[in-house]
């Protein structure tokens, strides 16, 4: 994240905190330009889940620490 706030992009961004299924679909929607993999925190498997990429690094639904 820059000095105003803005998030930069980069290769993987990970969401952590509870959100609805609703609002998750909108914030990966908002940020999905700016990131090569979006993943969401998963309190269940304890791991960060890819929901969107644009990386061959990340497939969906593989598991980040």
């Amino acid at each position: 994240m820059s000095k105003t706030g803005e998030l930069a992009g980069g290769v993987l961004l990970k969401i952590n905190g509870p959100v609805s299924v609703p609002v998750a679909f909108v914030l990966a929607h908002k940020v999905g330009h700016l990131y090569g993999a979006i993943a969401f925190f998963d309190p269940k498997l304890g791991k960060y889940v890819v929901c969107i990429t644009h990386n061959p690094a990340y497939s969906l639904g593989d598991l980040v620490d």
